[in-house]
């Protein structure tokens, strides 16, 4: 998967995506009562999911945060609002 390039005119607005995304992971998780290991039950590996609560930077894919918007019965346009 490629990374944002720190030069990128894009880089700063990027990132503050991926802290919100970060952040509405992490509180979306506990407003379900879920721990980190229930996560797994979504196809997320446990490493994977806390490595994404963890660090904004390893929120990579498209197809993780479809995964999540299931586990929290979101629509994924609703969870990047």
């Amino acid at each position: 998967m490629q990374r944002p390039d720190p030069k990128s005119a894009y880089y700063k607005e990027f990132s503050r995506l991926q802290e919100k995304l970060c952040k509405k992971i992490k509180e979306l998780r506990e407003e379900h009562g879920y721990t980190q290991e229930d996560m797994t039950e979504f196809e997320l590996s446990l490493r994977q999911y806390q490595r994404m609560e963890q660090d904004p930077t390893s929120i990579v894919s498209l197809w993780q945060l479809y995964k999540i918007t299931k586990a929290f019965n979101l629509k994924i346009d609703d969870f990047l609002k």
